[in-house]
């Protein structure tokens, strides 16, 4: 984006630092996986179980968010046809998504969850009206660019990846110490696998928090900048020990997922300021 990033921030959103970051992490947990495991479980945190909803929650937000982005910024898109297709299956997508994640959790919410979608809906259109009003909205399309890939990214792509490994939960293991398997051995396709946690790519999606700071003038100050980092960080954090309480991750399930988010959005955000014209 057009905004002059300090040496931090270079630093923070380096694809090639992610990756390092990544695999060190891997190799501390791989180890420690079990024995955190046992540790922390905590079946009936009541902490965990509310951050389990929240970590839900930045998926339909940014999916929403960004698909009406799409929609208000198509006059500079070089594929209309394309991105008003995309854009409404996003739409419907997400949407969709929430509702069914709501209701395998707990079905009485629906109809509030429903309704919640819909003021978002409305709240995004007034927002991105509101940013494009005064910001350039080539800038605005190049931020929905990256939020959407990295949308689709912590919703479709972790449970692609969880179909190569299916490793088993600890909370359905029985017996633990003989049980317990590493997170790169592969086990027959099951319903329900481990690695790596959707929870935590998806709540890393509240990262992209930082990207609007830029469309408002308010923000453009070192506190509240410092503000958005703690938050996604408490989101993020706090969502990824909620799922090894309730020992449904590992300690590397969630690093993973965690990683296959910032990645992307890091990635994604090089890419679009390298090589997208619009």
């Amino acid at each position: 984006m057009v905004e002059k990033k300090t040496s931090i921030k270079k630093v923070v959103w380096n694809s090639a630092l992610w990756i390092i970051v990544f695999v060190v992490g891997m190799l501390i947990f791989t180890f420690y996986d079990l024995p955190i495991a046992k540790a922390v479980y905590r079946f009936d945190s009541s902490y965990a179980k509310f951050f389990e909803i929240v970590g839900l929650l930045t998926t339909p937000m940014a999916g929403i968010f960004f698909a009406i982005s799409n929609f208000l910024t198509l006059r500079v898109a070089k594929k209309r046809v394309l991105s008003i297709i995309l854009g409404w299956l996003s739409l419907i997508v997400f949407v969709g998504f929430n509702l069914l994640s709501v209701g395998m959790l707990n079905s009485r919410w629906l109809g509030v969850i429903f309704i919640l979608d819909l003021l978002f809906i409305r709240f995004s259109m007034w927002a991105n009206r509101c940013i494009c009003s005064y910001a350039q909205v080539v800038e605005l399309r190049k931020v929905m660019m990256v939020g959407l890939v990295a949308t689709l990214v912590a919703v479709l792509g972790q449970t692609i990846i969880k179909y190569g490994f299916n490793r088993p939960r600890f909370i359905t293991l029985t017996d633990p110490d003989s049980q317990f398997t590493y997170w790169f051995v592969h086990h027959p396709i099951a319903h329900d696998s481990s690695f790596p946690s959707g929870h935590a790519a998806q709540a890393a999606l509240s990262f992209i928090l930082v990207y609007f700071k830029k469309f408002i003038p308010r923000l453009r100050i070192n506190k509240w900048d410092i503000a958005l980092w703690l938050l996604a960080i408490f989101i993020t954090g706090s969502t990824m020990i909620s799922r090894m309480l309730l020992g449904v991750h590992y300690a590397t399930d969630v690093w993973a997922g965690c990683f296959l988010t910032l990645f992307t959005i890091s990635f994604t955000n090089w890419y679009v300021e390298k090589t997208y014209k619009v």
